[in-house]
């Protein structure tokens, strides 16, 4: 039976940020997770993010399919763009991570998920029959992380993004009874993972170790928190397959 656990934080609310803009979904009854970041820096990103996850849980049931998960989400995109503009909200949006489990009942020992993003919030992929330090990214990166290490705070594209046409990036994995999937907010990969921008190194093992034998979605946050590198809203969410 799928199962959750899921914990929320953040080290950077002060002057001008008010407020956790993390969000997320862990609906067991139609077995979709997902977490939302509201892009900072601009009015509205908690509002974006409250938004997306309340609009996807009601989604949630006629998502079958990868091209029902993009309309899906770009409905939700819609939604947003109606939401800022009555508001009066410039760039007002949100990342989205989402999975869908489909298990396969003839064989009782696991299924597919169907992983789908916009932004930069990650989806890594823990396989139970893996070596303790591996994982996989089930999600594209919307952000210039790759090309430019400094531009760790930007993102390319979200929901409710105003200056282009969106991309929903969809993937189907196969999964086994015992694999683990972590969604989570870019404050966890960035504090975790590191980046080459900074002299801190943290290892791939790190947040392997926290995701297997652990088994925590609150010490993920609070070693994000410890690590320093990056001040951000830190939310992150294991789904046990």
């Amino acid at each position: 039976m799928v199962r959750f656990d899921v914990f929320t934080a953040s080290n950077s609310v002060g002057a001008g940020h008010f407020e956790n803009q993390d969000s997320y979904l862990a609906d067991i009854s139609t077995q979709t997770f997902a977490v939302a970041d509201g892009v900072g820096g601009y009015e509205g990103g908690k509002e974006a993010s409250s938004q997306a996850v309340a609009a996807l849980r009601n989604k949630a049931p006629e998502i079958q399919d990868e091209f029902s998960m993009r309309i899906s989400l770009e409905q939700i995109h819609e939604q947003l763009l109606h939401t800022a503009k009555s508001l009066n909200h410039k760039n007002m949006g949100t990342t989205i991570a989402v999975i869908k489990v489909f298990p396969d009942f003839t064989k009782m020992t696991g299924g597919k998920i169907l992983a789908a993003n916009a932004g930069d919030s990650p989806i890594l992929f823990f396989p139970a029959d893996s070596d303790s330090d591996s994982y996989e990214k089930i999600f594209t990166d919307d952000s210039l992380r790759d090309k430019s290490p400094s531009s760790m705070f930007g993102v390319t594209q979200y929901l409710g993004i105003e200056t282009q046409e969106l991309e929903v990036h969809t993937i189907y994995r196969d999964y086994r009874a015992g694999d683990i999937v972590l969604l989570c907010t870019d404050g966890v990969s960035d504090n975790l993972l590191g980046d080459r921008v900074y002299s801190q190194k943290r290892s791939t093992g790190d947040i392997s170790e926290l995701v297997r034998r652990h088994g925590s979605a609150q010490k993920i946050v609070e070693e994000a928190l410890r690590a320093r590198i990056k001040p951000d809203d830190i939310t992150a969410l294991l789904v046990f397959l």
